[in-house]
């Protein structure tokens, strides 16, 4: 799934109904079905998350909604630019809440191990650096993709709103692919954007909002979340399932 964010309204939500499972109640049976469920995390979680106003950008989620994200067996790509909007000391909290939490984590490489398949995770965040060297992201790509059997990228990239991916992004996946990546899960674009396979590998170009109070239109209300059965080196199965996010902060499949 793509954007996960747990600043402004779904905190705000959360603390009103003192229920922080709100957000993931009617998605929790999907989600619970799947051995992970990749989402990027748009905001830090801190300790006295204060209020977030509507209309501001400075994001962060509380603490409390972790032992949902841990039950619903998230991972987080950390890379994009809202992660360090309360500093270093917000991506410590951050960093310790998730690992206290056994919930994995990563822009570094990482890695978990599911049914004897070893998937491989790494973040890239181009919103914050638009100048990323992106021959670097080549050759970490290289280095990594021989120790495990799915290297999965996670990058922030891409003009918000657009309904599909700029020419630049379409290159650079392929680059990624060619040199190793099998899946690219693209976020911060905040709407869907169609996915393509590639040389038998899917890039997802924007998986949209996931959790996000966005309700202004639909587009960014609306999108898709997506199921990939994978066996140690075939893509078996790819479902795409579609998703409104009612009340500014429930995400719902759609009959």
């Amino acid at each position: 799934m793509g954007d996960l964010g747990l600043g402004r309204h779904i905190t705000s939500t959360a603390r009103l109904k003192n229920d922080y499972s709100w957000p993931f109640q009617k998605i929790s049976p999907w989600l619970l079905s799947n051995d992970i469920n990749v989402a990027n995390l748009e905001s830090p979680i801190i300790k006295n998350c204060p209020e977030g106003k509507t209309g501001t950008f400075i994001f962060c989620g509380d603490y409390k909604f972790l032992p949902y994200l841990t039950a619903n067996k998230f991972v987080f790509n950390l890379a994009n630019n809202h992660i360090l909007n309360y500093g270093v000391d917000g991506l410590t909290q951050t960093h310790s809440y998730l690992s206290d939490n056994k919930i994995t984590f990563f822009p570094e490489f990482t890695t978990k191990k599911i049914n004897g398949i070893d998937i491989g995770f790494l973040g890239y965040d181009f919103i914050s650096d638009p100048k990323l060297n992106t021959q670097n992201l080549i050759e970490e790509v290289k280095k990594y993709d021989t120790q495990v059997d799915w290297l999965i990228v996670s990058i922030h990239w891409g003009n918000e709103y657009l309904s599909q991916a700029e020419e630049w992004r379409v290159n650079l996946a392929h680059q990624l692919v060619d040199a190793g990546v099998d899946i690219i899960h693209g976020h911060h674009p905040h709407v869907w954007q169609n996915y393509e396979i590639y040389k038998e590998k899917p890039i997802f170009y924007s998986l949209g909002n996931f959790i996000f109070d966005q309700s202004w239109s639909y587009e960014t209300s609306h999108s898709q979340i997506v199921r990939l059965t994978l066996s140690k080196n075939t893509v078996e199965k790819l479902e795409t399932f579609p998703i409104e996010i009612k009340f500014n902060s429930q995400p719902i499949i759609m009959p």
